[in-house]
């Protein structure tokens, strides 16, 4: 009869440590965080005075916007997976400045700034982008310093998204950003 009553204790301490551990291993699962990855949030934005966008939609359509003038946002409100295009022409005659930026997660992934015309694409899944951008024309008609050759300097505005929100509006001689965006 002792050694009966020993071996119930015994078993009865077994079944309460199995138990134990049983409740510690589910306690410690259910108490990892899952993080869960978010995701890219895309969007467009142009600047110009007097223009005409046209650009690929959530549903990956084509919408046309007309006669834009000043900042122009569209926000994707869903995960998209297809290649982002965007398409600025200007409704004046004389040269007018576009800035037009595909944004990732509210910061400029690709884009640049144009004149009279810029058409740029964005491949969302292997993140790379393409770009035609109309170029400064310079209408000086002055004799002053022109030998007659037929190479004109290329010149851009650097375009760099600044802390104010807005974009660099120095000229660059040769294209490309600025010494202080560089």
């Amino acid at each position: 009869m002792f050694r009966n009553l020993l071996k119930r204790k015994i078993l009865a301490k077994y079944l309460l440590l199995s138990i134990s551990l049983m409740l510690l291993n589910g306690c410690s699962k259910s108490q990892e965080t899952i993080v869960e990855q978010p995701n890219d949030e895309f969007s467009y934005e142009v600047e110009c005075t007097s223009c005409e966008i046209t650009y690929t939609d959530k549903s990956n359509g084509t919408k046309t916007v007309k006669h834009t003038t000043g900042k122009w946002e569209y926000k994707f409100d869903q995960k998209i997976s297809f290649e982002l295009k965007l398409s600025i022409k200007t409704s004046l005659s004389s040269q007018q400045t576009i800035n037009a930026y595909i944004l990732k997660n509210k910061e400029a992934v690709f884009g640049d700034v144009g004149y009279n015309q810029t058409t740029i694409t964005y491949d969302t899944q292997n993140a790379r982008g393409s770009a035609v951008y109309g170029s400064y024309k310079n209408t000086d008609t002055g004799n002053g310093g022109n030998t007659g050759g037929s190479t004109k300097p290329t010149s851009s505005v650097c375009g760099a998204k600044n802390k104010s929100g807005g974009y660099c509006k120095r000229v660059v001689v040769g294209g490309g950003r600025c010494w202080q965006h560089r």
